[in-house]
């Protein structure tokens, strides 16, 4: 007990020595105030760095003369020049190269963007035999400003973006516009076009009584007449799906030709879906090499904006791929043909290659999303991937452009020449409807000769009999609800088709934990370090060593060390209270939880007076160096800034070891929402660290003062210390 009265001694003499001394007082005030404005300041200054990216000047050259485009002007620039005028997230300075040139040196401008002459021309041609891959030069000044190297790179993701959006629509509006030209096309001659399926369908059923008819004829001739008049009685039913089909089968020339566009548009489309799969993987590399300084200097927001629009891409990217995949199987279900069964699978492939990426985008977006560091591995990793993806996508345009193409039009050549020997055998059928209807008028002249007609006209049905039954049989696997569906999907608005293509699905946003700014969120770091600094500024001003007064030689030098100690508590409690309180009443910083933000703010300050105020009182003024070195080492390895993972493995080893690991864990919880388990263990690790620290002074105060206190007077002995 005697023990406890000597620590409050000690301890109530400094509070009646601040009482007595109004500069003191002063002095206090102001030390516990300090801390406070470096947090305040700080948090302030980085309050919402991003909110005003439309003042950074990045210069715009669009030098595109634009090309002919399906009889139409197409100008990929000068589109984009259109969209990027409304758009506000950057500010867009529309010059040319050379007053660009010079901004970019001269730091009027952070970066320049420029379109080529043949842009739009070199993008056109990936439809053809011989395409060419695009360009844009960006020019980026990274030693004026580190952050706005990144703001411009961002811009230029944001340009390529509206590029291939743009270029994407236009393409499939063309081919939309076919194909709906088609449709209307059969629209109309819908009705037709089912009577005559039906048409050819009853005649293959009505032949086998014909030629049973003939059969008879053919082995009783004094029954020719009677069989001849059977004939006669069903044969107009044959002349008149003939004249039927006849009717219907004048556009199929036309038809055929409209047909093989489409297959060469969809067959060009494949091109451009493996370019586009290249580009967005190109995209993916992009965004990875700039994803240190995206984390570096920017908020997890930012990062996670970045990744998301690259998952959307390969979503985008595997949709196209799958409906290239469907239209490959269809033909391929139609006439099997190994090459081409061979390139769905390589295709299957880049799609599970492109999903896997997906899958590690997801896992560095939920590192970021928790403030973390991404592991340089993770992304080193991710990048050998993309780059074994790129040249399984070349490989695949490669076979596709030298061998898959041709099997294609092969095959389509096949289908189109199938169609043209039909409407071959349709007129033959109606050359022989004639010959029919000679030979049954000839055989009724006379049963003479009954027997070489009937066999004659057996001959002839049954070449008939075989032509249309083979119409038939393939006619029969249509079915009429299929066909409408067919024709109704063909008229659909090429426009909105178009945009569907290229914008496959919308992304819903759901935040976890939302914190509304950067401020707010960067306030437990700032907040965690300024307290530390008003430790260090207490320990630096105020004496360690309790004074001599009357009493004190019966008072230990333990005992004197906890006296102390509770007065440097006292102060820094004051500390964290006013840089909680400021944080939220001057700042507004948002706070889901403000009692635990005050709870950490406070306790943590005791902590981190206890570990400074232990080390000094302990060491002296090598224990003032401790504590500086023992600051920086926790704010380079505790996670508060960048992502843990993405830090050195020394640092990622001592992290839990950190008191401000678990103080910056502390505001967080306060900040964007407590998760109890979280603030629990915080708090524990907090007081066990301080613990340790309270420990170490009471073994080692008394033995070490005496080589300490010697150490420090030669050291002020050297004239160069106070």
């Amino acid at each position: 007990m005697n023990r406890f009265k000597n620590i409050i001694k000690v301890y109530k003499r400094d509070i009646k020595s601040l009482n007595k001394n109004f500069i003191a007082i002063i002095i206090i005030l102001g030390v516990c105030v300090l801390p406070s404005l470096y947090a305040w300041v700080n948090i302030k200054a980085c309050w919402d760095p991003y909110e005003n990216t439309s003042t950074v000047p990045i210069a715009v050259i669009n030098n595109d003369k634009g090309t002919d485009f399906e009889g139409k002007e197409l100008n990929v620039g000068n589109e984009m020049v259109k969209k990027l005028k409304s758009n506000n997230k950057i500010g867009w300075k529309f010059t040319n190269k050379r007053e660009a040139d010079m901004g970019v040196i001269d730091g009027t401008y952070y970066a320049s963007i420029e379109i080529p002459e043949d842009f739009s021309a070199d993008i056109v041609s990936v439809l053809s035999d011989n395409p060419k891959h695009p360009e844009i030069t960006y020019k980026v000044d990274t030693k004026e400003n580190p952050v706005a190297a990144k703001i411009t790179g961002m811009a230029k993701n944001t340009l390529i973006n509206e590029i291939t959006t743009t270029f994407i629509t236009t393409v499939n509006k063309t081919v939309f516009s076919s194909i709906n030209g088609i449709g209307k096309n059969l629209e109309k001659n819908k009705n037709e076009i089912i009577k005559l399926k039906e048409s050819i369908i009853s005649m293959n059923q009505n032949m086998d009584l014909i030629l049973a008819g003939l059969e008879s004829v053919n082995t009783n001739s004094k029954n020719l007449n009677e069989y001849l008049s059977v004939v006669k009685t069903t044969f107009p039913e044959i002349t008149k799906g003939l004249e039927n089909i006849n009717s219907k089968s004048s556009n199929t020339n036309e038809t055929i030709n409209q047909t093989n566009n489409i297959f060469n548009n969809s067959l060009n489309n494949i091109n451009v879906i493996l370019k586009q799969a290249m580009s967005t993987n190109n995209r993916v590399q992009s965004v990875l090499d700039n994803l240190i300084v995206l984390n570096n200097e920017s908020s997890s927001n930012e990062a996670n904006s970045s990744i998301a629009n690259l998952i959307m891409d390969i979503d985008s990217t595997n949709k196209n791929i799958d409906s290239m995949i469907e239209f490959l199987e269809k033909i391929n279900n139609t006439k099997p043909n190994t090459e081409v069964s061979k390139f769905i699978v390589s295709l299957n492939n880049v799609k599970g290659a492109l999903n896997e990426e997906k899958q590690k985008l997801l896992k560095i977006q939920e590192i970021a999303s928790n403030s973390s560091k991404v592991n340089e591995n993770s992304i080193n990793e991710l990048k050998r991937n993309i780059s074994n993806t790129n040249k399984q996508i070349e490989s695949v345009m490669n076979i596709f452009n030298s061998n898959i193409r041709q099997e294609l039009g092969s095959i389509i050549n096949s289908f189109k020449n199938s169609i043209q020997d039909a409407s071959k055998l349709i007129k033959a059928g109606n050359g022989l409807n004639t010959q029919i209807e000679n030979l049954l008028t000839t055989s009724a002249k006379g049963a003479d000769l009954s027997a070489k007609l009937s066999k004659e006209l057996i001959d002839k049905l049954t070449e008939y009999k075989g032509i249309i039954g083979q119409i038939s049989k393939k006619l029969e696997l249509v079915n009429n609800d299929d066909l409408i569906q067919i024709i109704s999907i063909l008229q659909n608005n090429p426009m909105l088709m178009s945009q569907t293509a290229a914008y496959p699905f919308n992304i819903k946003e759901e935040a976890v934990y939302t914190i509304p700014n950067y401020g707010s969120a960067m306030t437990p770091v700032y907040s965690v370090l300024a307290l530390w600094v008003g430790t260090l500024i207490l320990v630096s001003l105020l004496k360690t060593e309790v004074v001599d007064f009357e009493g004190s030689e019966n008072i230990t030098l333990r005992q004197k060390y906890f006296g102390k100690m509770l007065t440097f508590i006292t102060l820094a409690a004051m500390q964290g209270f006013i840089v909680a309180v400021g944080n939220k009443v001057i700042l507004g910083v948002y706070t889901v939880n403000f009692p635990l933000m005050l709870a950490f703010s406070v306790v943590s300050s005791i902590i981190f007076a206890i570990i400074t105020y232990t080390l000094v009182a302990i060491f002296g003024k090598f224990g003032n160096a401790i504590a500086i070195v023992f600051m920086i080492l926790q704010l380079a390895g505790s996670g508060g800034t960048y992502p843990i993972q993405v830090d050195p493995l020394i640092f990622r080893i001592l992290q839990p070891f950190f008191p401000f690991t678990y103080s910056i864990g502390g505001f967080r919880e306060a900040i964007g929402g407590p998760l109890v388990s979280s603030v629990i263990l915080d708090f524990i690790m907090l007081i066990l660290m301080g613990s340790i620290f309270v420990l170490i002074g009471f073994f080692l105060k008394s033995p070490l003062h005496h080589k300490i206190s010697k150490f420090d007077e030669d050291f002020k002995a050297s004239g160069i210390s106070e």
